[in-house]
């Protein structure tokens, strides 16, 4: 009797596959109802032998062979390339399942075997088993050459080289002017303990959330643009879509955007910005946002051309520089020297502001100030000291607290 009743499953099977088809294109934004030549072609052939295949399970009551999987495996990789998420695929199977059940209480007439519904989930778990395995595999793969074709595109804009014909072969929407953030980040504990590749995951999954959350809060900065960015665990930079004629607001929306990234990762980090007005400009926007980028004091900020002249002016490399960083080796020395400097500075040569400020007497200013001279050969009291003093100390940049 149980053999009857799966000849005429096996019968009906290509309206089982109608059905199905109907459904999942009615039920899915990619189709919007019309059955497509690829999936006439494809998605039909592949229910057709998944029920093929349950029908045989059933008649023979046994597990499916690895070669009756075979075609689940490719047609998993073919969408996991496309860039097909897993939930949709398994949509068609898990619908496929129903419109089987449904055929077969239909034609069954009240002869259901007992095993009909067991032999059904362990043909779905089976299906779906091969199939989101080789998904992911191919999904995965598709996701890091993805990935890594942004990296490329940003390396290729930052050394000014063409990036227009990649950029459209992996659907990369160019923008006309960009937002660059040079963007820094603070070392997280589990990426300092366990083994390497233990720290290298550790890594990854912070760039992923920096990144998904720079993409949630400056994605959208441009329309038909996509935000590009080439990150590691250390930090990177960042491309970010801006208005030909007005590209402030990226910066607004940097500023406003980093704090709330730090909170929600749980990472501290600081930046550099520059306006690229074109795509032309993107080398020097990253070398200046680079170059802005130590001197962005606390977590949080961002530091750009207008606010960090005198200290981004001393940071271009020549003789000097040697010489200058020297004076500053000498008064790490004795840190009270470094430390009364640069309060001496920020009260603009005020010795009892600068007391005050230190919680000391303003003969101990003086007497540091002498010693200042004394380790350095420079002397403070002087404009020529304070301007070579000055330029010592913008180009070791800031120091801890």
């Amino acid at each position: 009797m149980s053999q009857g009743l799966w000849d005429r499953l096996e019968r009906r099977i290509p309206a089982t596959v109608e059905r199905t088809m109907r459904r999942y294109v009615d039920g899915s934004p990619h189709y919007q109802g019309v059955v497509t030549e690829h999936l006439g072609r494809h998605m039909a052939h592949t229910c057709r032998e998944g029920a093929r295949l349950y029908v045989r399970m059933a008649r023979e009551l046994r597990e499916p062979r690895d070669e009756e999987l075979r075609l689940f495996r490719e047609r998993a990789h073919a969408r996991g390339a496309e860039g097909l998420p897993a939930v949709d695929f398994m949509e068609a199977y898990h619908l496929s399942a129903e419109e089987l059940w449904h055929e077969l209480t239909q034609v069954a007439d009240g002869e259901l075997p007992p095993e009909a519904a067991a032999v059904l989930l362990r043909w779905l778990r089976h299906v779906t088993r091969a199939a989101l395995d080789a998904h992911q595999q191919e999904f995965q793969a598709a996701r890091g050459e993805e990935r890594e074709a942004r990296r490329a595109t940003v390396r290729a804009l930052v050394a000014g080289e063409q990036a227009a014909e990649s950029a459209v072969r992996f659907g990369i929407r160019l923008a006309g002017s960009y937002g660059v953030l040079a963007l820094r980040f603070a070392p997280e504990a589990t990426e300092s303990i366990g083994d390497a590749l233990g720290r290298r995951l550790a890594g990854r999954r912070k760039v992923h959330r920096i990144t998904e959350e720079l993409v949630r809060a400056l994605g959208e900065t441009a329309v038909d643009a996509d935000l590009l960015t080439a990150l590691d665990a250390d930090g990177g930079l960042v491309l970010v879509p801006a208005p030909s004629d007005r590209p402030s607001p990226v910066l607004d929306a940097a500023r406003d955007a980093l704090p709330r990234i730090a909170r929600t990762t749980g990472v501290d980090m600081s930046a550099g910005f520059a306006d690229a007005h074109d795509l032309a400009a993107i080398p020097a926007a990253a070398a200046q946002a680079r170059r802005l980028l130590p001197l962005a004091e606390a977590p949080g900020e961002i530091a750009v051309l207008d606010d960090h002249l005198f200290a981004y002016h001393l940071r271009h490399d020549s003789e000097a520089v040697p010489h200058l960083r020297s004076l500053v080796e000498r008064l790490a020395t004795e840190p009270d020297l470094l430390t009364t400097l640069g309060a001496y500075f920020a009260n603009d040569f005020n010795r009892r502001g600068t007391a005050q400020q230190l919680h000391v007497h303003p003969n101990t200013i003086d007497n540091r100030l002498s010693r200042v001279d004394t380790l350095t050969g420079v002397n403070p009291r002087t404009s020529q000291g304070l301007l070579v003093l000055g330029a010592a100390l913008g180009i070791a940049g800031p120091r801890p607290n």
